[in-house]
């Protein structure tokens, strides 16, 4: 996935904007989203293209779960499928993580040792193996529901300390880099609530145009980093700024692959870093390739 931020930097990666289909609620379906993204990266053996359904709530009352998807897994020269992978969000989540992990890596400093997650779910959980994996934390935490069980199953996994914080002012308060995986109806913080030390904003949780996890006039203040410009200023953080007039796409200060190729700097003093995922099809190529390459070595 790093790789492949550096290839998408370097325009050596074929992504077309994302297709979105609402389903509405009706007698017969809904409420859901189905999300369809895809990308080649240059000089690599196989394309790939998702479709990814999400928020599908009505599920768990049947016992199911919220969202389904496939990967379909292409040959590059010959355009023939290679195989269908039914990973129900299982691939996503991991590269959404490794996209994290990514941002950490190169907008953080390793003095920051504070890393507070706003949402606790499963993207939450690969968020925080992944950060792992940059190097060692302290965690806290805060959800309306499950921050409890996050603490407990990432602290025993990772063997880091993990708290659970009653608010999500008091998770900013202490926190040097947060990252926020909510639904996104609502934003999770405000400007006066930050470290004044300086924070590493991940923000994942906004992927279409009706979600937004972060308040535009911290966007505004902040060193913004997209990872794909032309999709956050339609479907991330970037475009609830632009509607609000306090941003132009003239203010993105980079997109994440400038930063991992040392074309930009990260964090250079005590500025507010936003970095917005929205999930590109260059990561879903990436996981794509790692799949088939350990699928047919099987």
């Amino acid at each position: 996935v790093e790789a492949a931020f550096k290839a998408l930097a370097k325009g050596k990666v074929d992504v077309p904007m994302p297709m979105h289909i609402g389903i509405d609620e009706s007698d017969v379906a809904g409420p859901g989203d189905c999300h369809i993204k895809g990308g080649y990266v240059s000089g690599t053996p196989t394309f790939t293209v998702k479709l990814a359904c999400v928020s599908f709530y009505k599920n768990v009352e049947k016992g199911l779960p919220p969202g389904s998807g496939i990967f379909i897994v292409v040959n590059a020269v010959t355009g023939a499928p290679l195989g269908v992978f039914q990973e129900n969000r299982f691939m996503t989540d991991l590269r959404t993580g490794a996209a994290g992990a990514v941002a950490m890596k190169y907008c953080s400093n390793p003095d920051q040792e504070i890393v507070g997650f706003i949402g606790c779910g499963a993207i939450a959980k690969n968020m925080a193996r992944a950060a792992a994996e940059v190097r060692p934390y302290k965690g806290v935490a805060f959800a309306h529901e499950g921050a409890e069980e996050f603490a407990k199953e990432m602290s025993e996994e990772l063997g880091m300390p993990f708290e659970v914080v009653s608010s999500a002012k008091d998770l900013c308060g202490k926190s040097d880099i947060i990252y926020t995986q909510t639904p996104g109806g609502s934003t999770v913080l405000e400007k006066e609530w930050l470290n004044p030390k300086g924070v590493t904003i991940i923000a994942s949780g906004s992927d279409q145009p009706t979600k937004n996890e972060i308040p535009a006039d911290v966007l505004a203040a902040s060193k913004y980093i997209s990872d794909l410009t032309k999709q956050t200023s339609k479907v991330g953080e970037l475009r609830s700024a632009l509607l609000a007039g306090v941003m132009t796409e003239d203010d993105v200060y980079a997109e994440l692959g400038d930063v991992v190729n040392g074309d930009k700097a990260g964090r250079e003093g005590n500025e507010i870093i936003v970095v917005d995922l929205t999930g590109t099809g260059a990561q879903d190529a990436a996981i794509g390739q790692v799949a088939w390459d350990k699928l047919s070595q099987l």
